[in-house]
């Protein structure tokens, strides 16, 4: 009798859930679902204003209008079809370039976008669209709604164990205490993709390490980041996330 309750205590102990593994499962989840929805949230504006700004381009310089096309096709190409949590800074980098091309295009010389990159940190590995997703908010946020000059500033240096990368605008800039509380969930704006790069880089590097902001009303904005150049990131991803949404 002894043995048989005890093999039905195992046998009870076997059935019960993992509740730690259902926890980091349903972690892995919601931050795939944040990177599924934020590959799919390339603007409909953008999408519409870059191909409406290739068709202008077609009677009068239609070779220039087939490259603006090709650059529009690589760009959703690295948006949609990445696949992987992590990419190099300089893959990031020349989607941030071909991005800006595409805005260029409508906004003319009125955008400036300077780049200062130090060569040793091209080949750090970062989370995938964590540096793109940030020169979109400074270019929607410094130039959508403005018919002056807009400056947006990217930067990655090299500093001790960490690269430092940030992007700068002169635009409207945004109440501190606003974004304070929209980093933490507790309110809604057209600043959110900050956010969802936010919560991955805490979820690869831990807690400390979310986006830095620096802003104030019509002051403009500085985001930044500090990526571990010898800390082995956390999965951001489940393994068995499979495609594309």
């Amino acid at each position: 009798m002894i043995f048989r309750k005890r093999a039905r205590q195992q046998s009870a102990e076997a059935d019960e859930p993992d509740y730690q593994q259902l926890v980091e499962l349903t972690r892995e989840q919601l931050v795939d679902a944040q990177l599924r929805s934020l590959r799919a949230q390339i603007s409909p504006h953008f999408i519409y204003n870059s191909l409406n700004a290739i068709a202008g381009l077609i009677p009068v310089d239609p070779v220039r209008a087939r490259e603006l096309l090709v650059d529009f096709a690589d760009f959703t190409r690295y948006s949609l079809g990445t696949e992987g949590d992590f990419t190099t800074l300089e893959d990031e980098l020349t989607a941030v370039e071909r991005y800006v091309i595409l805005e260029k295009a409508r906004f003319g010389e009125r955008l400036q976008v300077s780049l200062d990159i130090a060569p040793e940190v091209l080949g750090l590995e970062i989370p995938f669209l964590s540096v793109q997703p940030l020169v979109e908010n400074a270019v929607r946020h410094g130039m959508y709604n403005s018919q002056d000059e807009g400056h947006v500033f990217v930067r990655a240096k090299d500093a001790d164990t960490y690269a430092e990368i940030s992007v700068e605008d002169g635009g409207v800039g945004a109440d501190p205490e606003f974004m304070a509380k929209l980093m933490r969930g507790e309110a809604e704006g057209s600043h959110v993709g900050l956010r969802n790069v936010d919560l991955r880089l805490r979820q690869a590097y831990g807690p400390g390490h979310g986006l830095h902001i620096e802003t104030a009303i019509d002051a403009g904005m500085n985001v930044s980041m500090r990526i571990p150049k010898f800390k082995v990131p956390a999965r951001i991803i489940s393994s068995a996330a499979g495609g594309q949404a």
